[in-house]
């Protein structure tokens, strides 16, 4: 074999070699991005199975605890009762009553004068059953959104908006009488009891005494979007107040599920240090007020938030809002405060009737 044959041999074999050790490569590089796009591929399923479309392909994400500040339900036994009234349908018809000369003795002849109608409209205690949701919210924040204006042109703006969390926990009140035709039947102590469900229609009220303020909250969709993309809730959907008047509140099945919405506001004053968020429709609970005319006035029970926010009118979206009155040992600072959210004490929230 000459030299020449034997360099053409090693050269076929190093082709040969460098062919099967690229052939290696390529199977390992299919195989590596095999296994990439599949690790990919579960992920992605992954995340689709754990994220409720909220129309911006976002998936939510599990809150810290102490996050959510939880305000459970509180049905009272006193607020299944309301009365004793007089019922002024009954009152305006003098004519109902038992008088000379159809009735001489001004009572009926074959019965007790407490049997009449009128008799039995006075002092008329009402009872009715009482449910309630539990209402748990996120730190209100700000953010700015584009939103038409009325001639659609986009326009940014500041909006104020608070993250909510409503779950029914079925914890409510019935009125317990025996007997429903004993119209002199005394009640005993509510009994509980659990609908299938209940509903949410929400209202909103953002109030400042110390700018003189009662706004509702507002409808706006690019803030909604734009809030569900920043908050990634569990679930990733937030709800406005029409979505959520919709849909009927099941019993909760556990102490994470709930429908999560958005309240928000616009136009809001910058100056604003400290106000209240007002929530209606948590329950039905409300009372009856009559004044020195005799005039009903109903109330519902309400949920009041307070709110403080240290800040001014400059760059307002970056300004941070705190839970309930500032604390401090100043005692004429801490009344000073007080006096701003018209409270006698200390109180993150309370239930009131309005």
């Amino acid at each position: 074999m000459t030299k020449h044959d034997v360099w053409d041999s090693l050269m076929g074999l190093n082709v040969q070699l460098s062919t099967f050790f690229k052939l290696q490569l390529i199977r390992l590089s299919v195989s590596a991005l095999v296994a990439i796009i599949t690790l990919e591929s579960f992920a992605l399923a992954q995340n689709q199975a754990n994220a409720v479309d909220n129309g911006l392909g976002l998936a939510g994400r599990k809150l810290a605890d102490g996050v959510l500040t939880i305000i459970p339900s509180d049905q009272n036994a006193e607020d299944t009762a309301l009365g004793p009234f007089d019922l002024d349908f009954v009152a305006k018809h003098p004519e109902l009553n038992w008088t000379a000369p159809d009735f001489p003795n001004n009572q009926p002849n074959f019965a007790s004068p407490a049997e009449t109608l009128l008799a039995q409209s006075k002092n008329v205690t009402f009872r009715h059953p009482v449910w309630g949701l539990e209402f748990a919210f996120k730190p209100m924040r700000l953010i700015e959104v584009d939103i038409p204006n009325a001639n659609g042109v986009m326009e940014k703006k500041t909006v104020w908006y608070l993250v909510y969390r409503i779950r029914y926990t079925g914890d409510d009140l019935q009125p317990a009488i025996k007997d429903p035709s004993d119209s002199e039947a005394v009640p005993g102590e509510p009994k509980r009891v659990r609908y299938d469900s209940v509903r949410f229609i929400p209202r909103f009220t953002l109030l400042s005494k110390e700018r003189q303020l009662a706004m509702d909250s507002q409808i706006l969709m690019p803030a909604v979007q734009a809030i569900a993309a920043r908050e990634r809730v569990p679930g990733g959907r937030l709800a406005d107040h029409i979505e959520i008047a919709r849909q009927e509140v099941p019993v909760s099945k556990g102490p994470e599920d709930g429908i999560w919405g958005v309240a928000t506001w616009t136009n809001v004053d910058p100056r604003l240090d400290f106000f209240a968020i007002d929530v209606r429709g948590l329950t039905n609970a409300y009372q009856i007020q009559v004044d020195s005319g005799n005039e009903k006035k109903y109330l519902r029970r309400t949920l009041r938030i307070y709110f403080w926010r240290p800040g001014d009118a400059l760059d307002v979206a970056r300004d941070r809002i705190y839970l309930g009155p500032p604390a401090y040992e100043d005692p004429a600072r801490v009344n000073y405060y007080l006096q701003q959210f018209g409270l006698k004490e200390r109180l993150d929230y309370q239930w009131i009737y309005r």
